[in-house]
């Protein structure tokens, strides 16, 4: 199902910040996956970058003239300047395209790191993404592999961005055997898993939340051009003893006010951030809920059938005779991230729902 030759949970991928990067000053999410995709196609000489607008310009004989575009967000910026038309360039309005494309071209030892503009986009490629991308392995018996990086960027809280720009659904690819799938919280944690997903061996999703973009409060310095993070390593971004909370993504930092408002109520959160979601840190969930015997999950996709169901029911499975309370778990409304910024405060999870999650299950 996965790379025999290269596993991206190994300690080889545990590769720290270097010492001469921590006197550098700090820079976004944004800033932080544009430094390790240049570092990375440096190191990587088959390494190609496209999607749609990834380039700088479509005419790159106007180089001089203009700036360059470089993704809506800005990610790729001068990437097309540095290594050319021929590494980096534009695809068609077409995501079934790009994602093909990447794949035959990972099956003949090229290196495809690919941009869906919007997780909202990527619905057309899941048959290449489903039925090839994540198979080819499996059923060729490893005979053909398909290492490749799709980066979508994900999710809401960016108020105004309605149906087609806020959505989630990252239990739909967790679903996936064959496909990793990582969503970062923070700008260093962003540089080292990218870095690990462009040295794997198996295909990534690689979830990059637009809201974290371009906070000032998640931003770190630029660790060095080896900095890596093994897959399946949750954070520990808080150390309490009443709950456990198991997050990710952009709920990462309303938990951790949560929690800081909880703790002026006598109640202490342990709070782990997951980062990789396929595959996660189970042992780090079991050592959490042993110590508080409470478990809250929180995240931004819908509840039913969301990420959250399948850490909930595996802690009810396996660690029932370590709970002192229910399972229970906060996520977003059953329904679609609405285009009016009061519909889209209603719909996903704030922080003052996840300090009353808290506190409700540490009463218990």
């Amino acid at each position: 199902v996965y790379s025999p030759r290269v596993d991206p949970c190994s300690a080889a991928f545990d590769t720290p910040s270097s010492a001469v990067a921590t006197a550098a000053p700090d820079r976004t999410m944004v800033d932080l996956l544009g430094a390790c995709l240049r570092d990375e196609m440096q190191r990587q000489p088959q390494m190609v970058v496209f999607g749609q607008d990834v380039a700088d310009m479509a005419d790159s004989k106007q180089m001089d003239a203009l700036t360059g575009k470089g993704g809506v967000f800005k990610v790729t910026h001068g990437l097309q300047r540095t290594f050319g038309d021929a590494r980096v360039f534009n695809a068609p309005l077409s995501e079934a395209n790009i994602v093909g494309r990447a794949i035959g071209m990972a099956m003949r030892g090229i290196r495809p790191v690919i941009e869906i503009q919007f997780f909202d986009y990527i619905w057309p490629a899941m048959m290449h993404i489903r039925s090839e991308m994540a198979l080819l392995r499996w059923r060729s018996a490893n005979g053909w592999t398909c290492p490749l990086v799709m980066r979508v960027p994900y999710g809401g809280y960016l108020k105004g961005g309605g149906v087609f720009h806020s959505q989630t659904g990252e239990s739909i690819f967790t679903h996936m055997p064959g496909l990793r799938v990582v969503m970062p919280s923070t700008a260093l944690d962003a540089n080292g898993l990218l870095r690990t997903a462009m040295r794997c061996d198996d295909p990534v999703l690689f979830l990059e939340h637009k809201h974290l973009y371009r906070q000032t409060y998640n931003r770190a310095a630029y660790p060095g051009p080896d900095h890596c993070i093994p897959f399946g390593k949750a954070a520990q971004r808080l150390v309490g003893q009443d709950v456990t909370l198991i997050t990710y993504g952009a709920l990462v930092k309303r938990s951790m006010d949560a929690a800081a408002q909880a703790k002026g109520q006598g109640v202490t959160v342990d709070l782990l951030d997951l980062r990789s979601l396929s595959p996660y840190d189970w042992s780090a969930i079991v050592a959490s809920v042993r110590k508080t015997g409470k478990a809250l999950v929180v995240h931004e996709e819908t509840r039913s059938w969301g990420f959250g169901a399948e850490i909930a029911a595996r802690i009810g499975e396996e660690l029932f005779e370590e709970l002192d309370g229910p399972v229970r778990r906060l996520a977003s409304a059953d329904t679609f991230v609405g285009y009016h910024p009061d519909l889209e405060a209603a719909i996903l999870p704030q922080t003052d729902d996840v300090l009353q999650a808290i506190l409700a299950l540490a009463a218990y």
